[in-house]
């Protein structure tokens, strides 16, 4: 099965990763010389800023952001979940 990667699973995984380097919001606001907000932003799925600066958040985490071609169509129920902005 197909994983979508939504912008709250990049969240997840940049907080996670995050935590387990021991920093807080503020670390990597300071890091990346931005406001503690937007790292909350994008953590929570909610940032819809700059592609730079999520690649400069996945690069300090030591990811990556890549993109796969979808062997399937996705479902009616997955686009949603990807566009959704609630």
């Amino acid at each position: 099965m197909v994983q979508i990667m939504s912008r709250e699973s990049i969240g997840n995984q940049l907080k996670a990763e995050r935590k387990r380097h021991r920093m807080s919001q503020d670390d990597v606001a300071n890091k990346l010389k931005t406001a503690r907000p937007r790292i909350s932003q994008i953590e929570n799925g909610r940032y819809q800023g700059s592609l730079q600066l999520l690649e400069r958040y996945l690069t300090l985490m030591g990811l990556e952001l890549t993109a796969t071609p979808i062997k399937r169509r996705p479902t009616l129920d997955e686009l949603e979940s990807i566009y959704d902005d609630d």
